[in-house]
């Protein structure tokens, strides 16, 4: 077979140099991160300076209390994040560039079953198939030198194990929607050498994963072009294995109802179903951090590869292809991990309500290994400490601790892309400063907006570690409609921060709350809506709620002191969601005005509830303003007179389109909460989320705050 370099669609950035015949290779069986060749790159390739990790490495101190690390210093934690910020910021860019690796596999040339050198070549797409696998394989790390680059390999790239490419290949010829798809991994797509590139590509990893499956339309129809391709190399080896998997993918062991797990089999039978999920969890794939990115950024576009060699023949029910559940790959069965993540979850809820202690604690194990978030959010009952969830970003940080990485400072790139951070810190400057990596992960999580809790006892925070204290310091969202809620928690953050030492500056409309009302409907209104309520329906506004809205449109219309300019806002409001409607459109998911749909949604709800309603004006002090905000009470009863305010802020258009640039997905961040505020010092200190509509200018009317640092930072 003849080799050549496809120059043409080489990136620029790659030189060429001259190779000699690659050689088989055999990796350390300590080289576990994703990209070990920071770690040993002399080893392996001999092109730069030794690498001594005695001085590049921060330091590990995820397993101490915060309590520990305060005693470490003599500054306060709030003193020692806002000096690491200034030190460690690191200015992101990202790259769209996908240099893939193509392989001809037309009919006639196949290599898989010769056994001629099997050429690659580099090639730009934006339509490929991601790869995920981890870089050290036990028993399958045999580099023969049969695929290659030709004339010579590109400089910085590891040649990934023969079996890792030969089962590429065999996907890619099963599936003929993917035949003359190229391939994207880490191995050869990154120059593995230490450079500004490679941290861009490192950075960009999200982008990979999370545009790997993509729908276009051709020739009207819908379709999804490429994917992301798991391997796991642990192998399923008899018919009741694979018999008691297909039952568990299909919901046979356990199905949630009304979100509560119900057990659908008898204990006994329920344990060799956990034996099965032991089995495939106890596959390293599961078990490392950046792998764990890779499935959470790709997502329901992630297919997973087992071994099997087992006849299916008769087994399954087949479509019209002759072709069941398990996929088409020879060889291979398929299943989707996000399936198998949610069965898995649903399983375990479902036997940890009647298991004894022993049954329950494999349970509570394997839900801290394979959970799925929204469940968790959801379900009536929880299955230990693991199985509850508040927020997506502490258990996403959670989820990575508990996963292999060989570099420590990792944790801060892999945590940012899956929470979509813009914000970055350079874990290189953190590494030459052997800074707190507990510190940094405080840091990170602060500058990227997430709300801290303020009423936390500080004895009992500072007994927690780093992981724990997100979990708990973090201020617990109620989204505003019971669908989408974990995505909706994950966007609620303050748009833009500015470290200072005192605390947080932050940009947003402080409004006073200083009129509580009840807005009465007809029990027919009531009764429409309740009938009518499809908590799925999330971008529009259904015909009973705009009664609602217009029944409290028409109690604003004659309130003094303001009442006509709301009633203005919100009638235009409302027109303009009966004009979307009567076109056939709806708002964007997760934009902006699909936030504001979903605030409006909750209004109503609260109307048909019988609740009170909380007004809001523009706080200028010894200044009259307008009503321009309506706000939902914690206390759904309480009429009385008493005088708070609200933070509410949003991105602008220009902080939209620069965190657009960035990251794949443009979901809007958004803050409303009810806060203290201290005319003096101009402090605002969260109490609680808040939700709400406002009809602010948003160009105007925001104002520079500060918010200090809880006490327990201090």
């Amino acid at each position: 077979m003849t080799l050549h370099h496809n120059s043409g669609t080489f990136s620029p950035k790659l030189k060429m140099i001259s190779s000699a015949e690659i050689t088989p290779v055999k990796y350390p069986a300590h080289a576990h991160s994703k990209f070990p060749f920071r770690r040993y790159q002399n080893g392996l390739l001999g092109r730069s300076r030794k690498w001594d990790p005695r001085f590049l490495n921060m330091e590990q101190d995820t397993e101490c209390l915060l309590s520990e690390l305060k005693a470490k210093s003599p500054e306060s934690l709030s003193s020692r994040i806002f000096e690491l910020q200034g030190k460690s910021q690191l200015v992101q860019h990202k790259t769209a560039m996908r240099l893939c690796v193509q392989v001809d596999l037309s009919a006639d040339n196949d290599p898989i079953s010769g056994t001629d050198p099997i050429e690659l070549r580099h090639y730009n797409s934006d339509e490929y198939i991601a790869i995920s696998c981890p870089w050290y394989i036990p028993d399958h790390d045999t580099v023969s030198g049969r695929y290659r680059f030709a004339p010579e390999q590109p400089p910085g790239i590891i040649m990934p194990p023969d079996i890792v490419l030969g089962r590429i290949l065999n996907f890619k010829v099963c599936n003929p929607d993917y035949l003359n798809t190229p391939f994207w991994i880490d191995k050869l797509c990154i120059n593995q050498e230490a450079s500004d590139d490679k941290e861009v590509a490192v950075h960009s990893m999200d982008l990979v994963y999370q545009y790997s499956g993509r729908k276009v339309v051709t020739d009207g129809k819908e379709r999804i072009i490429g994917c992301s391709l798991g391997l796991l190399f642990l192998e399923i080896e008899t018919t009741d294995q694979l018999t008691m998997l297909r039952k568990l993918l299909d919901s046979k062991f356990a199905k949630n109802t009304d979100n509560e797990a119900k057990l659908l089999v008898e204990e006994e039978e329920a344990v060799s179903v956990l034996d099965l999920i032991e089995y495939i969890l106890s596959d390293n794939w599961w078990h490392r951090a950046w792998i764990f990115q890779e499935e959470f950024l790709a997502s329901r576009h992630m297919v997973l590869l087992l071994p099997c060699s087992l006849d299916r023949a008769g087994l399954f029910e087949t479509n019209e292809e002759g072709v069941d559940l398990f996929g088409k790959t020879a060889g291979e069965i398929e299943l989707r991990p996000l399936n198998f993540r949610t069965e898995v979850t649903v399983f375990c809820l479902a036997l940890w309500q009647s298991a004894d202690d022993a049954t329950r604690d494999r349970c509570s194990r394997i839900l801290a290994q394979a959970r799925r978030y929204t469940f968790l959010y959801r379900n009536k009952h929880k299955a230990g400490f693991d199985s509850i969830i508040k927020a997506m970003s502490p258990a996403i940080f959670e989820d990575i601790s508990i996963r292999g990485i060989t570099v420590p400072s990792d944790t801060l790139a892999i945590a940012a892309n899956c929470c979509r951070y813009v914000t970055r810190l350079n874990s290189q400057d953190l590494n030459l400063l052997k800074a707190s990596l507990s510190i940094a992960i405080l840091t990170l999580f602060i500058l990227n907006g997430e709300i801290l809790r303020h009423d936390i006892s500080p004895k009992f925070i500072l007994g927690q570690t780093v992981f724990r204290c997100l979990r708990i310091a973090k201020l617990a969202i109620q989204p505003p409609v019971a669908a989408g809620e974990m995505i909706f928690i994950k966007m609620c953050r303050l748009p833009a921060v500015t470290m200072k030492p005192e605390g947080l500056m932050i940009r947003g409309v402080l409004s006073r709350l200083d009129k509580k009302i009840k807005v009465k409907v007809s029990p027919s209104d009531q009764e429409l809506y309740w009938k009518t309520n499809d908590v799925a329906l999330t971008t529009s506004l259904n015909d009973a709620e705009m009664r609602l809205l217009r029944a409290l449109i028409a109690y604003l219309r004659p309130m003094r002191e303001g009442g006509d300019a709301l009633h203005t806002k919100l009638k235009e409001f409302l027109d303009a969601q009966a004009a979307e409607k009567a076109s056939g459109r709806s708002a964007q998911y997760w934009s902006l005005p699909h936030i504001s749909v979903m605030m409006a949604k909750a209004i109503c709800r609260a109307i048909a509830e019988g609740r009170v309603l909380w007004l809001s004006r523009l706080h200028i002090p010894r200044k009259w303003t307008p009503w321009l905000g309506i706000f939902i009470p914690d206390d759904p009863f309480d009429v009385s007179g008493f005088i708070s305010f609200v933070l509410t802020a949003r991105e602008t258009e220009n902080e939209l389109k620069d965190r657009g640039a960035k990251l794949a997905r443009r979901n809007a961040w958004v803050t409303s909460l009810e806060v203290r505020f201290n005319p003096t010092t101009e402090e605002v200190v969260p109490k609680r989320w808040m939700n709400g509509l406002n009809f602010f200018n948003n160009k105007e009317h925001p104002r520079s705050l500060v918010m200090p640092w809880p006490k327990w930072l201090q």
